[in-house]
């Protein structure tokens, strides 16, 4: 298995831990990224959550995919947050 199949399996894995409702961190990076794109399928197919990005990056990549997005400042507290290591 490659690297990026890793990668994908990760993200498939800590998707499964979304629930709706909650306020999720969006971390930086390939990982990451991956969820991010998991994330944006299962929010256009109704999932109701909302985000707080880590980089203009994941920010991007985010709004692009319809992922409501907000910042600390608005929701201090996090119920997950998702990043590679």
């Amino acid at each position: 298995m490659s690297a990026d199949d890793l990668k994908l399996k990760a993200a498939e894995r800590a998707l499964e831990f979304v629930e709706p409702g909650m306020k999720l961190g969006l971390g930086t990076g390939s990982t990451a990224a991956a969820f991010v794109d998991l994330l944006g399928k299962r929010v256009a197919g109704g999932l109701d959550i909302v985000a707080v990005p880590t980089s203009e990056a994941t920010r991007n990549q985010a709004e692009s995919l319809g992922i409501p997005l907000t910042t600390l400042d608005a929701e201090p507290f996090l119920d997950l947050t998702i990043d590679g290591a």
